[in-house]
């Protein structure tokens, strides 16, 4: 069952979930708008790896931190992991499914190629992993309410303890 605004507002103000900046005119009917942050992770094109379970995309690309007037361009096709600003810790019986937002999602960005689940038990920011799928060169500006999340309870759920559990950098 999804959480809905008063229910989210209330295990907020109880310290059940955190976020962490919050802000409470970001709570919408069913979801939470999170923000963009300032460090991203920017491939090369010519770049090699061998991929396997056991890849650390640490080692790839460059982490680059913008401030908070600059921003980064997409071309089509371009990708990117962005990080938000938000911290989310969630109880072992909560977990959160992130998804893009409509208007950005109407220029043909996705905010997650994949993984928007955020399991029970996590303490991190959520790594976005960003691509433009549109004809539009696209700029990133860090602050901009990119993505939401939508609370879930979750029966019988274990903590998530997982490589990216604590994850602070994308």
């Amino acid at each position: 069952m999804f959480l809905g605004r008063k229910e989210i507002l209330r295990l907020v103000k109880e310290g059940v979930i955190e976020i962490d900046p919050f802000d409470e005119a970001a709570v919408g009917s069913v979801s939470v708008d999170l923000t963009l942050g300032n460090h991203f992770r920017v491939f090369s094109p010519d770049e090699v790896e061998v991929y396997s379970e056991n890849i650390d995309v640490s080692r790839l690309g460059e982490l680059v931190e913008l401030e908070d007037h600059q921003y980064i361009e997409l071309k089509p096709g371009d990708f990117v992991l962005g990080i938000t600003k938000e911290r989310i810790r969630l109880p072992d019986n909560i977990l959160g499914i992130l998804s893009g937002r409509s208007r950005f999602a109407r220029l043909g960005l996705m905010v997650h190629v994949s993984s928007n689940f955020i399991h029970p038990g996590s303490n991190n920011r959520q790594v976005l992993e960003i691509v433009n799928l549109g004809p539009h060169l696209i700029r990133l500006h860090p602050g901009v309410r990119i993505c939401q999340v939508a609370f879930a309870e979750v029966r019988g759920g274990e903590p998530f303890t997982g490589r990216y559990s604590r994850q602070l950098l994308p």
